[in-house]
């Protein structure tokens, strides 16, 4: 049975609450952070904590890296309330992807569609096209916390080129230069499903997250002037 869109959203949001919750135990956010965004095989402390919190839904790789993002950054584990990303004006892209066939695993069932956690009462659910990509929150970077243009266009432009394979390692080194200013309050579940699809769609999220970098670069250029 494969999963739709909205379930695999759903776990993507669920997964990024689950990993924070683990990284409040001091041991287990360093075994997550030990994996410096390398194959599945070449982290042997991770898959104890994370196995079962991924299975059913496949892009084991994917989940891993995010883990490892997710637990280089303490702020997170000081925080009331659910986490919430750093926002800004959303790019242009705001229809959801064509539902494809789900990465998945052959000897795990996909969960039930009501094992999924519902939002909380009044809280307004963002629609997941509006929320900030990899790309928006480069922008950011540079817009609000002094990263240099020149230097993070580039790093953009080599990041959307690379392959799984390479782009998984650099995004650990990113997120740890980010961090360096309290840049890295990324959405993690958009970025997990990003990672999920490279393999596959790697064009079009490539495309988006250098249209989201440049639209929002833009737009926040224009609000301090």
């Amino acid at each position: 049975m494969s999963l739709t869109t909205a379930q695999r959203r759903a776990h993507y949001d669920d997964f990024v609450h689950e990993v924070i919750t683990l990284c409040t135990v001091n041991s287990i956010r360093a075994d997550l952070n030990s994996g410096f965004g390398r194959p599945v095989a070449q982290c042997p402390r991770m898959p104890e904590h994370l196995t079962r919190h991924i299975a059913g839904f496949g892009a084991h790789r994917a989940h891993y890296t995010v883990a490892g993002l997710i637990a280089q950054n303490r702020d997170l584990l000081h925080e009331d309330g659910p986490y919430q990303p750093e926002l800004v004006t959303p790019g242009k892209d705001s229809t959801a992807r064509p539902a494809l066939t789900a990465p998945a695993v052959a000897d795990a069932a996909p969960p039930a569609p009501g094992s999924f956690a519902a939002p909380e009462p009044g809280t307004t659910v963002r629609p997941w096209r509006s929320r900030p990509d990899l790309g928006t929150h480069l922008a950011i970077a540079v817009a609000r916390y002094g990263f240099k243009e020149a230097t993070m266009t580039n790093r953009v432009k080599t990041l959307t080129k690379l392959g799984t394979e390479l782009l998984h390692p650099r995004l650990w080194s990113l997120t740890s230069h980010l961090n360096s200013r309290g840049a890295a309050r990324l959405d993690f579940a958009v970025l997990l499903e990003d990672l999920a699809w490279w393999d596959h769609d790697q064009t079009q999220t490539a495309a988006r997250w250098r249209e989201n970098y440049f639209l929002t670069l833009h737009t926040l250029s224009a609000k301090e002037h």
